[in-house]
């Protein structure tokens, strides 16, 4: 069943398209797999986030926290293209092929980040019930961008905060009244003295 599910996805350019999608390495990132289920509402009903492991083979292990499962009637305004692109940052261009696809899924979609792994090499066996719709990646990293100069760039301000300074300034000037009422405090006893 493997081969035949990989064969039906063949649309997608090969660029885009991994050798064998069912293949996790230990260092992959940014990935997004999109399945469905051919199952009835009732058997829709049965798979969540914690136990959908159980449809990707024996041996697979999943965060079920980075796992989504939901009816796609919940994206109908927004539709599955536009989640992809807002939630996962995945470009139009690595969906290009598959859009009018993603959007038509009807029943139960089923979100497989990279991160849901942990970072763990796995092999997926999907059941018979999905459907693997396609493997989307995120842009590679862009390195970051200059950041706008401010106050504490140009060295107008210190690291410490307002607050830390008033503290300082208010510690400083009670021990100057201290010393002070020390100083007028042993004149008079002088004076008194003499």
């Amino acid at each position: 069943m493997k081969r035949n599910i990989l064969d039906q996805n063949r649309s997608q350019p090969e660029t885009l398209m991994p050798k064998d999608p069912y293949t996790i390495k230990a260092s992959e990132r940014g990935a997004v797999r999109v399945f469905t289920t051919e199952l009835e509402p009732e058997g829709d009903a049965a798979i969540t986030p914690q136990n959908v492991y159980k449809l990707l083979g024996d041996g697979v292990t999943l965060v079920s926290s980075k796992v989504e499962v939901f009816p796609s009637k919940v994206l109908a305004g927004l539709g599955l293209t536009n989640y992809l692109a807002e939630g996962y940052g995945i470009p139009p261009e690595d969906m290009a092929g598959k859009a009018a696809a993603l959007d038509a899924l009807k029943g139960l979609v089923i979100l497989v980040p990279s991160s849901a792994f942990g970072g763990n090499e796995q092999v997926l066996e999907p059941s018979p019930a999905l459907r693997f719709i396609g493997m989307f990646h995120e842009p590679k990293n862009a390195p970051p961008k200059q950041m706008a100069e401010s106050e504490a760039s140009k060295g107008l301000t210190s690291p410490q905060s307002r607050a830390d300074t008033r503290s300082q300034n208010q510690v400083r000037y009670s021990w100057l009244i201290a010393i002070g009422a020390l100083i007028i405090a042993a004149a008079l006893v002088l004076f008194a003295v003499f």
